[in-house]
């Protein structure tokens, strides 16, 4: 069997195009890989926020009950306005 030089050619474009098409699906599937970490580190820096809020809120709480009037109503009521608002986002 003797190949001609069309034949090698066309294996060689053949060889190319699935070597580039291996490169194109490597760099879709490391980008959704990335992606999908992002996200988890997004959904796990929002649920630290959260506690953070409910424990501010809960300190502001706490020095308003042991009678600190200065800013501590304000901030309270700052924190829980932005709380809600985020709620209804």
């Amino acid at each position: 069997m003797t190949f001609t030089g069309t034949d090698v050619i066309s294996f060689a474009a053949l060889a190319a195009s699935v070597v580039a098409i291996l490169g194109y699906y490597n760099r879709v599937f490391r980008w959704v890989q990335k992606q999908d970490k992002q996200e988890c580190d997004l959904r796990s820096v929002k649920e630290e926020q959260r506690i953070l809020c409910v424990a501010l809120s809960a300190c502001l709480d706490g020095l308003m009950q042991l009678g600190a009037n200065h800013d501590v109503p304000r901030a309270k009521k700052e924190l829980d306005a932005h709380i809600r608002a985020q709620a209804h986002r």
